[in-house]
């Protein structure tokens, strides 16, 4: 026996699918921005396709993927100016769902003060864990949690392993975890605020950032004194 089912049925059921399912790659506006619980802020200046520019709390710039797990791809910081070329297709995470999995390779160039340059390659492993509820300080979301290892590319041994908490509601990470493999040292931090471009005014981003720094007790990234990241993710 025939089962026919009409057309605007069969959108409506794709489209409940999508709906359900689907966490397409993150479209960001000029101007809005995400303030963390250690007084990170990340405020968009511009976009490019899937390529966003971002600005930290120092006013400084650097270029990344709209698709959160791809390391900065441009960067310039204490006169030092990187770059990194992805040979592979992380956007194939997306739509995200549990078990969806992509490897790929960067190949990183930095060029230092004295105009020495130094080339490395990473390789990474990427995988979508099952959907879970996450509470942070901006609210409580359900999020998919995406764990990132960075393999030696001679021994094949884990040398970082970053798990990025991502958010369809707020379209973007709400948490992002950080380990060292090597030692053992962490790093986590957590959304405190998401504000809209027209709301994202500099006074307002200073005064949420040293707030939210201050209820954690942290240090706030981005001041002058302050060392040098080891990452640049």
């Amino acid at each position: 026996m025939r089962v026919w089912i009409s057309l605007g049925a069969l959108l409506l059921w794709s489209g409940a699918l999508v709906s359900a399912h689907a966490s397409p790659l993150p479209r960001y506006e000029p101007g809005q921005a995400f303030v963390f619980d250690n007084g990170r802020v990340e405020q968009v200046r511009e976009t490019d396709g899937d390529k966003v520019v971002w600005a930290a709390r120092s006013g400084r710039t650097y270029v990344r993927s709209a698709n959160p797990v791809v390391p900065i791809l441009e960067w310039s910081f204490r006169g030092q100016a990187g770059s990194r070329a992805v040979l592979g297709e992380p956007q194939r995470l997306w739509p995200l769902a549990a078990g969806r999995r992509v490897q790929f390779r960067t190949v990183n160039s930095t060029v230092d003060k004295g105009r020495r340059s130094r080339r490395s390659v990473h390789l990474w492993t990427c995988v979508v864990r099952a959907q879970e509820r996450i509470a942070v300080p901006a609210g409580a979301f359900s999020a998919w949690p995406i764990q990132c290892d960075r393999f030696s590319p001679n021994s094949m041994r884990v040398l970082e392993r970053l798990v990025w908490h991502y958010s369809p509601e707020v379209e973007h990470y709400i948490r992002r975890d950080a380990r060292d493999m090597s030692n053992g040292t962490a790093e986590s931090y957590r959304l405190f605020a998401a504000i809209p471009p027209r709301e994202a005014n500099p006074v307002r981003l200073e005064a949420l950032a040293t707030q939210a720094a201050a209820a954690a007790g942290a240090v706030p990234p981005e001041v002058p004194s302050r060392r040098q990241p080891r990452s640049r993710r």
